[in-house]
């Protein structure tokens, strides 16, 4: 099996300097989506509210025809909403032209299509290239930035192959290159290790939460619960409503708190610190075999000894020692 080459991730930043506060690459205020009228329309969505930070990854899960395609395509500006807002970096998507929008679409937005949507007649590599070169990248440019995408799923040998010379999970790498290549601000993924075997399938998890930590916006739809486990919240639909979710929405403050100092996978954010246990104190007063709580040398009743651990865990673990295995 071809294996995956890290991505390439952008300069630390200088030590003792933080990324300035950003307001979310994607913001969906109220949004409702019909298709149809009469006895024949179809709510997707209702009046559905959802913003993604710089850095976060955001998981959907929820059951068909709960509505997920549907934030998709209307967060990627490829559909509008029957109503409400959709913004991303700031500019509402239902005042732009369709120049404009799609000018957008090029340059901010990387999608993974579930049916992959290759062009049958380019190579791999002028799939990946196509969007850059639209966007006025000379083409010597976008070839060569399509080639290192395509390395960077572990396909770059198929540089030059077309759609039906590769197995479907080839042309679903070659999917995930075209979404990923290029400065690309939100990244929006339905199902994008659908083709994929397990393996595959945690090497392209592991990419796309390295191009959120470099600073992309993630929203990824999905079933299963191992891939819902790379993100950093995860919202469930249903019947078009957000009924559930895990965490709190990020915000710029606790963005740049848990990336700065944290790497993914012990982020004080994804869990609370291990607090030990407190045993019963007993009685306040002490009795006479019992120091009290100010005698030298001795911790107070129910308080660890400084040093001292919890004999469940290792010393100094957070609770967090599992996030790189399940990652």
């Amino acid at each position: 099996m071809t294996s995956i080459a890290p991505p390439r991730m952008p300069e630390p930043a200088p030590p003792g300097t933080s990324p300035p506060a950003s307001a979310p690459i994607l913001r969906m205020r109220g949004v409702t989506r019909v298709h149809g009228g009469g006895v024949t329309q179809v709510v997707a969505l209702r009046g559905l509210d959802l913003v993604v930070h710089p850095g976060e990854l955001v998981a959907v899960m929820g059951p068909s025809g709960s509505g997920k395609s549907t934030l998709l395509t209307l967060a990627g500006g490829l559909d509008l909403a029957t109503s409400g807002d959709v913004f991303v970096d700031g500019t509402a998507l239902g005042g732009l032209s369709a120049r404009a929008l799609a000018a957008l679409r090029r340059r901010s937005l990387g999608y993974v299509f579930q049916d992959l949507n290759l062009v049958p007649a380019l190579t791999a590599a002028e799939n990946v290239a196509l969007p850059r070169e639209l966007d006025g990248v000379a083409t010597r440019t976008a070839r060569r930035e399509a080639v290192a995408a395509l390395a960077d799923v572990g396909v770059a040998d198929l540089a030059d192959r077309f759609p039906d010379q590769m197995s479907g999970g080839q042309q679903q790498r070659v999917a995930i290159a075209r979404a990923l290549v290029g400065p690309r601000r939100l990244v929006l993924a339905d199902e994008p290790t659908g083709a994929l075997d397990s393996a595959t399938s945690g090497e392209v998890m592991r990419m796309l939460r390295a191009r959120c930590d470099a600073g992309a916006a993630g929203l990824l739809v999905t079933h299963e619960a191992r891939h819902a486990g790379w993100a950093d919240r995860v919202v469930f639909l249903r019947d078009g409503t957000v009924v559930d979710s895990t965490g709190e929405p990020s915000t710029p403050e606790s963005l740049l708190g848990s990336t700065s100092t944290h790497p993914h996978g012990s982020r004080s954010s994804d869990r609370p610190p291990f607090v030990p246990r407190r045993t019963n104190p007993g009685p306040s007063s002490p009795g006479p075999s019992s120091p009290g709580p100010s005698s030298p040398g001795r911790p107070s009743p129910g308080r660890p000894s400084p040093g001292a651990t919890d004999p469940g865990r290792p010393d100094g673990d957070s609770g967090s020692a599992t996030d790189g295995a399940d990652r």
